[in-house]
């Protein structure tokens, strides 16, 4: 048996960071449970801040246990880190939230792993058990966070929705690596999303205008008239497919397209019900998207649009678990 970590201070140095971690992550919950986009999903982020919490109380009856004494600022620390990590994001595409997110709870997990190894060569056996637990809650956590990542990655709509600010500068942030004929579809998500916080974009938006004006000239019917019939227009004369390509990708994003070009035959003619059932047999995600862009942007059924939204997940964890 190893003696490396005999010393009972290097246990309690570990349970005072995973304290102090684990309110931050309960923090974190908290302020992702306002971008929910799905009851379900706000319900398990609230839950995860409740468990979080209890997890942190039984940190504290450890260290107790064995000793020591829990920082009492744990809790104002963790607030405050959650609080510096929300306004870091504003500037950030929402992955590298999510993504941040993912790193936090590796490293909660690493470092629980290691306390573990440190509390059997102690045989502090409850402790054990308390971090064996705490294991199993981590790995469950990094999973739920992989497949919204995958949601993300696979185009949305994820779980999880950005601020409009944060939705802005991802855009922004691909633009640099997209070839100029997909400036049209970019520009007009940006638009769309100025509508929902104009102010706090404006910046970013002159800067994008600024970087693709000729683009911005070729398609400012789309952007700055009737949005919806001029995208219609602008696919029958653009002047090549790469063009009508990107600007047939906008039309699918806003749910403007024509019902005949669903994935799913007669849509408007269906009843809830059918539809649910025949979005539950579509295994590629960009024709679920197609519908759930349709189905809001035309009838805007609630149930409809969490069942779709639903099986955007299922496909995300699927993709995951590949």
């Amino acid at each position: 048996m190893t003696t490396t970590h005999t010393d009972s201070k290097a246990l309690l140095t570990e349970l005072a960071t995973i304290l102090r971690l684990t309110r931050t992550e309960a923090q974190i919950a908290r302020v992702r449970t306002s971008q929910a986009q799905r009851e379900e999903i706000r319900q398990e982020l609230a839950d995860n801040a409740r468990e979080a919490d209890v997890r942190a109380r039984r940190l504290q009856q450890a260290l107790r246990s064995l000793g020591g004494t829990p920082d009492v600022l744990a809790d104002a620390v963790g607030r405050f880190a959650a609080l510096v990590k929300a306004g870091t994001e504003q500037v950030q595409p929402f992955s590298e939230g999510l993504l941040g997110d993912l790193a936090l709870e590796h490293q909660l997990r690493d470092r629980v792993v290691f306390a573990r190894v440190i509390a059997e060569a102690q045989n502090e056996s409850a402790v054990v058990d308390l971090l064996h637990q705490l294991e199993a809650a981590h790995t469950e956590t990094i999973e739920w966070i992989t497949v919204r990542l995958a949601e993300v990655a696979q185009g949305g709509p994820a779980a999880l929705a950005p601020t409009p600010t944060q939705a802005v500068v991802g855009r922004v942030a691909r633009l640099s690596m997209l070839p100029s004929r997909q400036y049209a579809t970019v520009i007009n998500k940006t638009a769309d999303a100025l509508e929902r916080g104009r102010d706090k974009v404006q910046e970013q938006f002159a800067r994008l205008r600024e970087q693709g004006k000729d683009t911005v000239r070729a398609t400012g019917e789309v952007v700055e008239a009737g949005r919806d019939a001029a995208l219609a227009r602008a696919e029958q004369v653009a002047p090549s497919a790469d063009v009508r390509e990107a600007v047939r990708e906008t039309r699918k994003n806003l749910g403007t397209i024509e019902v005949d070009a669903l994935p799913i035959k007669d849509y408007d003619d269906l009843s809830a019900t059918t539809v649910i059932e025949q979005v539950n047999g579509l295994d590629n995600a960009e024709d679920v998207r197609v519908v759930l862009a349709y189905e809001q942007a035309h009838k805007s059924r609630k149930g409809v649009s969490n069942a779709v939204q639903k099986r955007l997940s299922e496909l995300a964890a699927d993709t995951v678990s590949a």
